[in-house]
């Protein structure tokens, strides 16, 4: 009895290094996983590929040829994932958040879809060269003439004339900012799906669902742009509103 006691205690007291033998597949012991977060943009049912031609729902041809978005300050409670991500479908693909974290950690995730007042206005040069955020990386996702980040950036070529000879002459641009139009996601219960060498939680961007989703619409032909500038408020806000609605786990 004294011998097994011993043994109980010792292996207690390692458990924090290793793990005492279990047969209870729901045990996991391991204390870091590589984790990932990734978004396939799609269009209703089908991948989304750039430069592709796909039908909006006024029967416009309709090719995206840029999307990129960032997400800020993406925690479950006080547990940070990732202080901020910069989603570029043209030059990552479909990659969003990569880093090791322990999983039972993040079984909800809040974030920002876009960059928190907190530093949306700091100098870009100010920041680690790491970080999304600095000068050169985010690139062409900061206003210089207007201090702060692009939050969501759609680019697409739209053919408005239904007379089968394609001409993509109708260019769509949204590229909204500022504080007011900075919005909150949030996703619960996520079921991180173990492959192995890793944990994933994959996100869809269905495009179509941007277009209209049942209760808000953006008739591209008539609604194309948004700098976020004076007078474009109505535009900037569907965009963010559609966007937030577009984006959901698979």
């Amino acid at each position: 009895m004294r011998a097994l006691k011993k043994l109980t205690v010792l292996c207690l007291g390692v458990l924090s290094l290793t793990s005492c033998k279990s047969d209870d597949p729901e045990i996991v012991m391991q204390s870091s996983d590589p984790l990932k977060v990734t978004v396939q943009p799609v269009f209703g049912g089908e991948d989304l590929l750039l430069d592709s031609t796909y039908q909006t729902p006024e029967g416009y041809d309709i090719q995206f040829t840029d999307i990129k978005f960032y997400l800020q300050d993406v925690r479950s409670g006080l547990n940070l994932l990732k202080d901020v991500a910069l989603f570029d479908y043209r030059l990552r693909g479909t990659s969003m958040i990569e880093r090791t974290g322990d999983v039972v950690n993040y079984p909800n995730l809040q974030m920002n879809l876009g960059v928190g007042a907190s530093v949306n206005h700091n100098d870009p040069v100010g920041f680690d060269p790491n970080s999304w955020l600095y000068i050169s990386n985010a690139n062409d996702m900061h206003w210089d003439w207007n201090p702060g980040y692009i939050f969501v950036k759609i680019e697409a070529k739209v053919d408005t004339i239904q007379d089968g000879i394609a001409l993509f002459d109708h260019n769509v641009v949204f590229h909204i900012g500022k504080d007011e139009n900075l919005k909150t996601l949030s996703f619960t219960d996520i079921n991180w799906i173990n492959i192995g060498s890793g944990y994933y939680f994959p996100l869809k961007l269905d495009m179509l669902h941007f277009l209209n989703n049942g209760t808000s619409s953006i008739d591209v032909k008539t609604e194309y742009t948004s700098h976020t500038m004076a007078g474009q408020e109505v535009i900037s806000a569907k965009v963010m509103d559609n966007f937030k609605e577009a984006l959901t786990p698979f």
